[in-house]
């Protein structure tokens, strides 16, 4: 069955940052599973899938602005040795993450380590830069009744 409005889409899919190094966990495959047509999903990938069918692998690239924006010289900031837990885990060119409080992290490229600071870029690791999305089509069927109702029961719930 091809991508279609009202049919029911799941992926797997992956992130790549074109031109720049990326952690782990931004390129673990993910899915994703929606009405098509219905629900909102990235202008380029949903015109990227019409009229695909199950099985079929594409590549969508994604301009800065359509996912994690421009990169912001502001967000580079120096933040003193003391301040962090792991101090001698800082590696240059290297992304640093650490728990701050109970499900919250802080995580930075480390850009420069001086004697008492590291110079931290708090930009995400995709900021100003294309992002590839490789994206495989496990499931394409029609949408039944039961998944428009439960649809519009989640929008009315969340609006």
């Amino acid at each position: 069955m091809k991508v279609a409005p009202d049919t029911v889409v799941t992926l797997t899919y992956r992130l790549e940052i074109e031109d720049g190094k990326a952690p782990d966990w931004f390129s673990r495959p993910m899915k994703a599973r929606f009405i098509y047509g219905r629900e909102r999903i990235i202008p380029a990938v949903e015109k990227a899938i019409a009229g695909r069918e199950e099985a079929e692998t594409i590549t969508v690239t994604i301009p800065p602005e359509q996912a994690y924006g421009p990169y912001d010289e502001s967000l580079i900031n120096e933040v003193p040795l003391e301040n962090l837990k792991h101090p001698e885990q800082l590696k240059e060119g290297e992304f640093y993450e650490e728990d701050v409080t109970p499900g919250k992290k802080m995580f930075f490229l480390v850009k420069e380590i001086k004697e008492d600071r590291v110079v931290a870029d708090f930009n995400h690791p995709a900021a100003g830069k294309n992002v590839r999305l490789i994206v495989t089509i496990d499931d394409v069927r029609p949408a039944t009744g039961m998944d428009l109702l439960a649809l519009q029961f989640n929008q009315a719930g969340s609006g």
